[in-house]
């Protein structure tokens, strides 16, 4: 009789195990599309090169319809509980799930012509080309899985697989830096997710449950003392917050991001970093629920603080740097206190806005990386001071760089300005109903910094255009790559000309048109 009841119990899970499947098409085509990729390079090697390339744009095009459709679906059923509880479908993911697919895009275009410049180091990028896009797929699936993930061991394996494929690209270069970068970016990975790990082992033992979402796992957490429970929830937070290399846990940022392949810089910016900003966004609300229980700690307080530190920190440190990518890291750590501020306003308008903050973000940091990795293309310069007298060696590359830059900032015409615009506005909305201090101090740090940050982004420019070029002695000209004699106006590469363009354009339109982007996300449902 036993047996029976434990058949019929098992069918059941079995049900709605294959039910969810239909519910999960974007996840599914991006599992097969990994290992169609793997199979094409067992078989194909170094020759597939182009037909890598091709599967994955078809791919993360494919992913792209499928998203579509999941959307779609979300009009129907209003968050369909998946894989028994352990994954959920709003709209906050799908919207989070078609920017990491745009990135995969945009990863796989500012690859198809990147060089560290070094023979060696290209010859040896060609033999692991297939590697790089199956790499690059399983970071994105585990990205797509951390914004949906209702369980905790779901979270922290998600996590695992966007931290073990970092590791591994960082080191794409296979240079001493970049090997380096990898082995820090491990180091300081390895004590995160073990950070994490306690503190998920910690909330188990005090609730015997995992799926943090439900009210009855909040319920049993009422019950423990919050001098127990406050520990466990601040090592959640760490290993989530090294995700967005806030402070102090940025450390690993700025080494990574001089060290890595530039078009891997581009994605580690934008992709681990919204992911996690997604799954604080769906902790928030867990928070809150536990805010009468936590007496001894106000997690909009602590969020803030972070936040303001973050950004103070990300701003002061970049106006000293000299290698363009080390400054766009510190940029990049600037930029996460700028998300965690949509995270401490705690509205429906405060989530919209790092929604609306995290695609511009996305365009305004493909574009200046791809530029980066344009003038090191054609001139070898990596340093900000070789960046004098450019402009008028590569008028349209100094165009573009303005234009990013002054996003970057948040000025206007463009829509970095109207990015902060929203968040700031969030935060004086929640202001106003809260009466918070910390709401207070974050607008102020935050428009201060914004003024702090014009001197380090419009120092590219400034060097660009108003600094004249000064001539390399013989032992530099050799270090860095043979380029001849430059013609003032001459053509860089097409299809990156096409890209550049592809990215700026839209920082002007989203200043004039705002309304369409924000129209779309507050359509989805929530």
């Amino acid at each position: 009789m036993q047996q029976t009841i434990d058949t019929g119990l098992l069918g059941q899970k079995l049900s709605e195990i294959t039910a969810s499947l239909s519910y999960l098409m974007p996840e599914a085509v991006l599992t097969a599309f990994l290992l169609l990729l793997l199979l094409v390079d067992l078989i194909a090697g170094r020759r597939g090169a182009y037909w890598l390339i091709s599967l994955s744009l078809i791919g993360f095009g494919v992913h792209l319809f499928m998203l579509f459709k999941q959307w779609e679906l979300l009009a129907v059923l209003q968050e369909p509980p998946l894989l028994l509880g352990m994954l959920r479908l709003d709209g906050i993911g799908v919207f989070f799930k078609a920017l990491f697919s745009l990135s995969g895009i945009f990863t796989v275009l500012l690859n198809m012509h990147y060089r560290s410049g070094s023979e060696k180091v290209e010859s040896e990028s060609l033999k692991q080309v297939g590697e790089f896009y199956v790499i690059l797929y399983g970071l994105l699936l585990g990205a797509t899985l951390m914004v949906m993930s209702a369980n905790l061991l779901m979270l922290y394996l998600a996590i695992e697989i966007v931290s073990i494929a970092s590791y591994i690209l960082t080191n794409f270069n296979f240079d001493k830096r970049s090997a380096e970068a990898g082995i820090k970016y491990l180091l300081f990975g390895g004590i995160a997710s073990g950070l994490l790990l306690y503190g998920i082992s910690l909330l188990y033992g005090f609730s015997g449950s995992l799926l943090w979402n439900e009210p009855g796992f909040i319920n049993s957490l009422g019950q423990i003392p919050s001098l127990a429970l406050t520990p466990a929830l601040l090592l959640i937070a760490a290993g989530l917050l090294f995700k967005v290399s806030a402070v102090p846990f940025h450390i690993w940022a700025p080494d990574v991001y001089e060290g890595a392949p530039t078009p891997v810089v581009a994605m580690f910016s934008v992709v681990p970093k919204i992911a996690g900003i997604a799954v604080l966004i769906h902790f928030s609300g867990f928070f809150d629920a536990l805010q009468t229980q936590i007496v001894a700690i106000d997690w909009q307080w602590v969020v803030g603080i972070i936040a303001i530190v973050t950004i103070v920190l990300g701003n002061f440190a970049a106006l000293s740097q000299t290698n363009a990518k080390r400054m766009m890291a510190y940029s990049s750590i600037a930029h996460s206190g700028f998300l965690l501020v949509g995270i401490v306003a705690y509205s429906e308008f405060g989530t919209h806005s790092i929604m609306f903050y995290g695609a511009v973000y996305l365009l305004m940091n493909f574009a200046a990386f791809l530029l980066i990795k344009m003038v090191s293309r054609e001139t070898g310069y990596e340093y900000i001071k070789d960046y004098k007298g450019l402009g008028m060696e590569f008028p349209v590359i100094g165009v573009l760089f303005l234009i990013v830059m002054i996003s970057l900032t948040g000025l206007p015409p463009t829509a970095g300005f109207t990015a902060k615009l929203f968040i700031f506005s969030s935060l004086w909305q929640t202001y106003q109903a809260s009466d918070s201090t910390i709401m207070v101090l974050l607008l102020l740090v935050g428009l201060l910094n914004t003024v702090v940050s014009l001197f380090y982004y419009l120092k590219i420019p400034y060097y660009m255009f108003f600094r004249e070029k000064e001539e390399d002695n013989e032992e530099r000209q050799q270090m860095l790559k043979p380029k001849g004699q430059l013609n003032p106006f001459r053509a860089v590469n097409t299809s990156d000309m096409f890209l550049a363009f592809l990215l700026v354009i839209p920082l002007l339109v989203l200043f004039f048109k705002a309304n369409w982007l924000m129209e779309l996300i507050n359509f989805i449902h929530f």
